[in-house]
């Protein structure tokens, strides 16, 4: 802010030419070197030093903390106050293109707006809960908090307002929408993102669970995919990557609807690079099943790196929740991450994908001919060679699979053919 735009809104605009004339200060941040006998010798009245100091503290605060907040009150003071939080939806939207669709749900907010519920799980920087927003308007809102605990306060705070940072950046029907941020020094989580809560779990939970499967059948399955892409297109068109694409970092909301999440891994490209490469430390962690050689190598992550962890997420899918290269990646945790400390654990995995081997994950049994064909293509080694997602977003929509419903019984019912009753509908998986 300019030094006479600050001071006019702290109501000191007549000290201007004393601060500049006399103190030598041109900006704003300056005024962090000025005493109050300075102040005073320009004729600051005591209660005048003090709003002072508050504009300045206001203008310029202190740690990552206090700037992120004012990042946030920033950008949420530029759209209209009067719109309400949109409820959590439960069937697929219309279509929505790329330009920002700015909200003034996205804010701070108070800490006694949230009432955790139960505890979903446990994640990198602490506990992730399931709660109840009660906003402004008196609305209650199911959501997700995934809280950073005071233990992470020094160690996982930057990674953390990264996530917060791009999640507030982002607007898309397929991509989990963040709230707001809490911050509220006294409580055992002092910062906490507020984002959708999804009633279905995770995309590889509901795949790994049998008793679900009926509620994912392989159109269904397809129709995700479509969806995935058109939010990583939306990505891409952004210059952002993910890092961390996987079937696990994706969220069912109902039956046909699916959101990306868990953008802790993602960062944001410059304007002059199309790519991002990160530094090499023992701490680091990278999902090794779902990464192009590109990032085991040299820790080189581009949008075709991100395009080749969706072929693997397509791969999870339509095996139903499998684990990419199971035989080598024993040793990964949870969250499908493997610590480079233990990479020569994964250096199969790299063997087996990479140059000269280049040996690719075998087409699953429920996967449609030209999905798996459009894996492989995700799966070029050279980078330059992977379809873009803005080319993989139109390409889907014409390889969907031909469904078919059955007009009588079958008459063959050896182990060789197909068993299927009148009325039964029937997905074509291959169409030669």
């Amino acid at each position: 802010m300019d030094l006479l735009e600050f001071l006019k809104e702290a109501e000191l605009q007549e000290y201007y030419t004393g601060l500049k004339t006399d103190l030598k200060v041109h900006n704003v941040s300056q005024l962090k070197y000025v005493e109050e006998t300075d102040l005073s010798d320009l004729g600051m009245t005591k209660p005048e030093i003090r709003r002072l100091k508050k504009y300045y503290r206001k203008e310029c605060p202190q740690g990552a903390l206090g700037k992120f907040k004012k990042k946030i009150m920033r950008s949420s003071s530029d759209v209209s106050s009067n719109r309400e939080e949109r409820p959590l939806p439960i069937t697929i939207s219309s279509p929505r293109r790329y330009t920002r669709q700015t909200s003034g749900s996205r804010h701070i907010i108070p800490a006694d707006q949230i009432e955790a519920i139960s505890t979903l799980g446990v994640g990198e920087f602490g506990i992730v809960q399931q709660g109840v927003w009660t906003n402004d308007n008196g609305q209650k809102i199911q959501v997700a908090i995934k809280c950073l605990s005071k233990e992470r306060m020094q160690t996982g705070i930057a990674d953390f307002l990264k996530e917060a940072t791009m999640m507030h950046t982002v607007d898309h029907d397929n991509i989990v929408r963040l709230y707001g941020v809490v911050l509220d020094s006294s409580s055992e989580a002092p910062l906490m993102l507020v984002t959708e809560l999804a009633p279905m779990r995770s995309l590889l939970e509901c795949l790994k669970d049998t008793s679900a499967h009926p509620n994912f059948p392989v159109t269904t399955l397809c129709e995700y995919a479509t969806q995935i892409a058109k939010g990583m297109e939306y990505l891409e068109t952004r210059r952002m990557i993910h890092r961390d694409l996987a079937a696990r970092n994706i969220l069912v909301f109902s039956k046909t609807k699916v959101k990306i999440s868990d953008f802790g891994m993602s960062r944001a490209l410059g304007l002059s690079r199309d790519y991002y490469q990160t530094n090499f430390n023992v701490n680091l962690k990278l999902p090794i099943a779902w990464c192009a050689p590109e990032c085991i190598n040299y820790l080189r992550f581009t949008t075709a790196s991100d395009v080749w962890a969706f072929g693997v997420t397509l791969w999870e899918m339509f095996s139903y929740g499998l684990q990419p290269w199971g035989g080598f990646s024993g040793q990964q945790d949870s969250d499908g991450q493997t610590s480079l400390k233990a990479l020569e654990l994964t250096t199969k995995i790299l063997e087996a994908i990479d140059e000269p081997n280049c040996r690719r994950l075998e087409q699953p049994d429920c996967c449609p001919k030209e999905f798996y064909g459009l894996m492989l293509k995700c799966w070029e080694n050279d980078p330059g060679r992977r379809p873009t997602f803005l080319e993989i977003a139109a390409m889907l929509p014409q390889i969907q699979p031909t469904t078919m419903t059955a007009e009588r019984d079958s008459s063959n019912t050896g182990k060789d053919f197909l068993v299927y009753s009148e009325g039964d509908v029937v997905t074509v998986l291959d169409r030669k």
